[in-house]
């Protein structure tokens, strides 16, 4: 089957399809305006493995998924393909409308992941962020782009991209599409950071089914900083209703763990 064209007339849910209707094996090379590089690996029709850079697996679909412009070719297989893909044809395609309905609302403001986040001139402003946009404002300094930020802060570009509409929408950064010619950085209020990094050290040694109960917590905690960002206590006790968590959700060693781990985070807040 000859496959190639242009994203632009065909998107990815609709090449998927003739592809699997026709049983194909091989690989469809996609090419974005940008020059960003993805394959997508198909057996009988099944896709199989899926690489966009650093995303691999699903996420890279969801990815391509999201593509106006570009070209794609289908080609035959080079090698052998380990299988990377979760979800079955149908989950892969009705995830990928999802987000491509999310990015056209984002595309609004955020015409790619390679324009430029810079931090505003009315960022001193007041304004109540969450957990997850104060974490990814440590990221910005106007010489990373979208792409450049989520490989650094461990997030998906689209996950990111999210996360920067909000902080657009909130007018504490804008977006260039070249790197500022000046560093530009909000600093994060001192506990505030040390809120982050007790988020930071938790997601690394604490089950994925607890993360969500504790991120409540933790958000709790920043919506008091948000009063008062000397308020030194939310701090304190934000972090032990997390150490309590996790001794009821993985026991007391974990807990024991956690809190030589938190301790050294607060060490020295007094002075703060």
């Amino acid at each position: 089957m000859k496959l190639q064209g242009s994203l632009a007339e065909l998107k990815l849910p609709d090449i998927l399809q003739l592809a699997n209707m026709s049983q194909e094996t091989g690989i469809i090379e996609f090419r974005n305006n940008e020059g960003v590089i993805g394959k997508v690996v198909l057996q009988d029709g099944e896709v199989i493995h899926a690489r966009v850079g650093d995303l691999s697996g699903d996420e890279a679909v969801y990815e391509i998924a999201i593509w106006f412009d570009g070209a794609f070719r289908f080609v035959p297989l080079d090698k052998e393909y380990s299988q990377n893909i979760q979800g079955n044809l149908t989950s892969l395609l009705m995830e990928s409308a999802r987000r491509l309905d999310e990015w056209r609302v984002l595309s609004r403001k955020i015409p790619s992941f390679s324009y430029f986040p810079v931090v505003s001139e009315e960022s001193d402003e007041k304004r109540t962020l969450n957990t997850a946009e104060w974490d990814i404002l440590r990221y910005i300094d106007g010489e990373k782009n979208i792409r450049d930020i989520a490989h650094e802060c461990g997030k998906t570009p689209f996950k990111t991209s999210k996360l920067v509409y909000g902080l657009l929408i909130n007018s504490l950064v804008t977006l260039s599409r070249f790197p500022a010619e000046q560093k530009t950085e909000k600093e994060v209020p001192p506990l505030v950071a040390k809120l982050l990094k007790i988020k930071d050290e938790t997601s690394k040694w604490v089950e994925a089914g607890l993360l969500e109960d504790i991120d409540k917590m933790l958000q709790d905690g920043l919506l008091r900083l948000n009063e008062d960002m000397n308020d030194k206590k939310a701090v304190i006790e934000t972090a032990n209703a997390v150490l309590q968590a996790v001794m009821l959700g993985m026991g007391r060693d974990a807990s024991r763990d956690l809190a030589v781990r938190f301790k050294s985070i607060l060490k020295g807040q007094a002075g703060s």
